[in-house]
C-alpha cells in the first residue's frame, strides 16, 4: 500500500504539514516581509528624490529657455 493513503501514517502527515507550514509562516512573517517592506520604503523615497529633481530641471529648462529668447530678441534690435 501507498504510505502516503496509509491511515496509520496520516496523523504524522498531518502533524508534519501544519509544523512546516508554521515554520514557513513565521519565517515569512519575521525575516521576509520586513525586509521587502525596507526595500519598498526604499524606492519610494529615491522616485519621489527623482521626481523632485525632473521637476527642478524642467523648471530650470523653461527658465533657461526663456532666457535665450529674450537675449536673441535683444541682440536683433
Amino acid at each position: 500500500m501507498i504510505p502516503q493513503f496509509d491511515i496509520l501514517t496520516l496523523g504524522a502527515q498531518v502533524f508534519g504539514l501544519f509544523f512546516n507550514l508554521t515554520l514557513l509562516y513565521y519565517f515569512n512573517i519575521k525575516i521576509l516581509v520586513p525586509k521587502f517592506a525596507g526595500v519598498k520604503k526604499f524606492r519610494t523615497k529615491k522616485l519621489r528624490k527623482n521626481i523632485a529633481f525632473i521637476s527642478t530641471m524642467n523648471l530650470e529648462r523653461v527658465h533657461s529657455k526663456k532666457l535665450i529668447n529674450n537675449s536673441y530678441k535683444e541682440f536683433i534690435q
